[in-house]
């Protein structure tokens, strides 16, 4: 029950933050804006378990990377699939890892997820289309095709969490995911941006409220939360970060909420449901 609530807790946030990102990425290029987020990110959570993190990074160090790696791959993917698609088809197209997670965990551990878990995934899929509204039509282009490999890469992360904090400290993993991302967004910002102002002062208390509440605060949160949850049963509770963000868009971007969004929110909600009752289900 802690583990979904520290879930719920980053799906909350995350969601929340889509307002602030959309004026931060005004501000930032993609790259130094990770750079700046991934490396405040990492020295906070160094500053705070500093004798923990030097105890396990050797043990932890593997790991750590391969799911930084894996978080970078996915977050510059997406980013470059914006840019050739809408937001609406984004963010459907990424929700495709609801439905890849249980998929490759039965590939590689060659266990059966469950039916529930099975239709709780494709409830969520199908509440995401909703959201996405009218965006969602057309054929298919670049964007599409990055943003599904996009999803691979969240999935694939998201599998690698749940590896890797079974046998090591997840705030080391941690520690050496935001690592990673900043090493790897520093070397990107220098190779293909010329934009390089640090200092933008109306956006400094946004990129403040991504680096404390929804890096610091959440990634840490979910690399904790995923050794005691299923990975399949994390990405459905997770999901509900789509319909924070519309909520967010309604409160303080003055969205309007139609009937495909309130029926895109009912879906997803049903879905969490459906994956929160699997394990009594099985019990039964």
């Amino acid at each position: 029950m802690l583990a979904d609530l520290g879930l719920l807790y980053c799906a909350f946030f995350w969601g929340v933050s889509f307002p602030v990102m959309k004026i931060l990425v005004g501000a930032y290029s993609t790259c130094w804006l990770l750079f700046l987020r991934f490396t405040m990110g990492a020295a906070m959570l160094y500053a705070v378990f500093f004798r923990r993190v030097n105890k396990s990074f050797r043990h932890d160090l593997k790991g750590g990377v391969i799911m930084g790696f894996l978080l970078f791959l996915a977050v510059v993917t997406q980013t470059l699939g914006l840019n050739y698609t809408t937001s609406g088809r984004n963010a459907f197209i990424t929700s495709i890892y609801v439905i890849l997670v249980p998929l490759m965990l039965w590939a590689v551990r060659k266990k059966f997820p469950g039916w529930l878990t099975i239709g709780a995934s494709c409830v969520c899929v199908a509440g995401m289309y909703f959201l996405a509204g009218d965006d969602i039509s057309g054929g298919v282009n670049v964007g599409d095709v990055l943003t599904m490999i996009c999803a691979v890469f969240f999935a694939m992360q998201i599998i690698a969490i749940s590896r890797y904090t079974q046998d090591s400290d997840p705030i080391t993993l941690s520690v050496i995911e935001f690592a990673t991302i900043a090493a790897m967004s520093f070397v990107c910002s220098l190779v293909f941006e010329r934009r390089t102002e640090f200092v933008n002062i109306p956006t400094l208390w946004g990129l403040m409220f991504m680096v404390v509440f929804c890096t610091f605060g959440c990634y840490t949160v979910q690399v904790v939360a995923q050794k005691y949850a299923e990975p399949s049963h994390a990405t459905i509770i997770m999901s509900l970060e789509s319909v924070f963000g519309l909520v967010s868009g309604i409160v303080f971007l003055g969205e309007v909420l139609t009937v495909k969004g309130a029926a895109g929110c009912a879906l997803i909600f049903a879905a969490v449901m459906m994956s929160e009752l699997a394990p009594f289900m099985k019990r039964s």
